[in-house]
């Protein structure tokens, strides 16, 4: 841990002496971003140091979120400093204006292209945990009479309201696990559900409904409970969050106590905060600073230890399902999280 916090120290030193340099003397070396790049593979690479990446993003502005570099931008390496150099500054620049000629149409602004992010081990039993969400209907019975239920088995379904069912509908099937605590204030969050598989309506005879299970990802009973279909997604676009807000980790999959890169985890910030899928979130703790470096250095304002990075897949009214996209260290219950708004 100490020679963590002299590694902070010794950044801050080194942003100060650089930023003091005479310009001939920052060219340093330059690297080109290439595909799948990322700030945090890159700070590891050049300065062997993943946690500086935070420090980049804090100081350039140009860029809006740190896993969200593109191939062809340049990066500078001095020093143990990573610089980003701002996009096309120089084409922009060099351009000369053009007036448009007569009964041409305005040039139109090239858009820069979504940023997507591939996901990886998400689909089977994710789940999420059901606040205040509306159950839609019941897995009653299978057509055969068969206990044990599996892709492409037919069963009756009951609906909450039939009238707005139509045949071709799908819903996904859940099963109930064990209440959520927060793990801060010890209140009740919600119930763990299980996500069990998906069907589809076939046909809707009077108040029956007949349905088709497409996808079975753990072994489905009657009484399994409908809710929204999500599907699978094998990409997902990243998106900023409206704002930069702070939660925790409340849940696991699995109730799996160490987590890290393709884990699962749940969060109390849902729809009724504006998150939405695609949404990026860092996830940290508070540094543990022995009492012998508080003695001698009084105290110390430091940033929190960043454990990792993680994306929302499927949030729900007050909290959401996310995928461990990179980690530095594990990560537990109870660890803070901020969702990137910048």
């Amino acid at each position: 841990m100490t020679q963590t916090i002299f590694r902070w120290l010794s950044l801050l030193i080194l942003v100060t002496i650089v930023t003091t340099l005479p310009a001939s003397a920052e060219e340093g070396q330059i690297y080109t971003v290439k595909k799948g790049d990322t700030l945090w593979d890159i700070s590891q690479r050049f300065i062997e140091d993943p946690y500086y990446w935070p420090n980049v993003w804090a100081h350039n502005p140009d860029i809006s979120n740190p896993h969200l570099i593109f191939p062809g931008q340049k990066l500078r390496i001095l020093d143990g400093k990573i610089e980003i150099i701002p996009a096309y500054k120089e084409a922009v620049e060099e351009q000369p204006a053009e007036t448009e000629a007569e009964g041409e149409a305005p040039a139109v602004a090239e858009k820069k292209p979504e940023q997507t992010i591939t996901l990886t081990g998400t689909g089977v039993g994710d789940g999420f945990i059901l606040t205040n969400e509306q159950l839609l209907g019941t897995l009653v019975d299978s057509v055969d009479n068969r206990v044990l239920l599996t892709k492409g088995d037919m069963v009756f379904v009951k609906m909450k309201d039939l009238a707005s069912v139509e045949v071709g509908d799908t819903y996904g099937l859940y099963d109930r696990g064990d209440m959520v605590k927060h793990p801060v204030s010890n209140e009740p969050v919600g119930t763990m559900m299980h996500n069990l598989g998906f069907l589809q309506v076939t046909e809707i005879k009077n108040e029956t409904v007949v349905a088709k299970i497409g996808k079975a990802y753990r072994e489905i009973t009657r009484g399994a409970e409908l809710f929204e279909y999500v599907p699978h997604r094998s990409e997902l676009v990243l998106k900023q969050a409206a704002e930069a807000l702070q939660g925790i980790i409340i849940a696991t999959h699995d109730k799996k106590i160490i987590q890290g890169t393709n884990d699962i985890i749940f969060i109390d910030l849902g729809l009724e905060q504006q998150v939405e899928s695609g949404n990026l979130l860092y996830i940290s703790r508070p540094r543990q600073v022995s009492e012998e470096l508080l003695k001698q250095a009084g105290d110390l304002d430091l940033p929190d230890e960043v454990l990792g990075a993680a994306v929302v897949i499927e949030p729900k009214n007050q909290t959401s399902t996310a995928l461990i996209i990179k980690s530095a260290d594990v990560m537990h219950i109870g660890d803070n999280i901020t969702l990137v708004n910048e």
